[in-house]
């Protein structure tokens, strides 16, 4: 057999073996290290760093080797995720996406800014990515009840594009367009969408 096609046929044998599975329990053990910054069951005390909680699997893994390979910047998280294996970050994922989602914080926002994030939410649709509930799908992060500290910080980060997008670079050009008004409305709004 020529070598180029016999390249494209273990190529092709190696995409019907199926990735092995996540193992939520390897993620559990393995995510006790993540626990300081993260909280225990992934919801944190620390209104600037995420709530892993009930977030989306393959967000949490691309996030993970994005930190891995340094595409993603934060002294912490790129020297933990650097130790990572392939199955570890799956099943790190797999872990924090099995865990019920944080819940809203206590207390009403300010209802006018409230309302201003909600009109910036849909004006920028929001929701074409993090679907209605803002609650994520696939590798699109789900955005609602996160602290809107972190929620200001991370629409800052990808304005500037100090934080890569997943895929097209979506977020990079739609935060790009904000104002420092419309992230300090949507990150209210985020907060506590219900």
């Amino acid at each position: 057999m020529h070598p180029i096609r016999a390249a494209l046929a273990a190529a092709l044998c190696s995409l019907a073996v199926p990735a092995k599975a996540a193992d939520i329990e390897a993620g559990r053990q393995r995510a006790q290290q993540c626990i300081t910054c993260h909280g225990a069951e992934g919801i944190t005390a620390d209104p600037s760093i995420p709530s892993l909680a009930g977030q989306k699997e393959r967000y949490l893994q691309w996030q993970l080797v994005f930190f891995r390979s340094g595409r993603r910047q934060n002294p912490v998280m790129n020297t933990l995720a650097a130790a990572l294996s392939d199955e570890e970050l799956r099943n790190l994922g797999a872990y924090f996406a099995s865990l019920p989602r944080a819940n809203p914080p206590a207390g009403a926002p300010d209802p006018a800014l409230h309302a201003r994030g909600k009109q910036a939410a849909a004006r920028h649709r929001c929701a074409a990515c993090h679907m209605d509930d803002y609650g994520g799908n696939q590798a699109a992060p789900a955005v609602a009840h996160q602290t809107r500290v972190y929620t200001a910080k991370a629409l800052q980060d990808y304005r500037t594009a100090a934080r890569p997008s997943v895929g097209v670079a979506a977020m990079n050009e739609v935060a790009g367009a904000l104002s420092e008004e419309e992230i300090a409305a949507l990150a209210v709004y985020l907060e506590n969408p219900d």
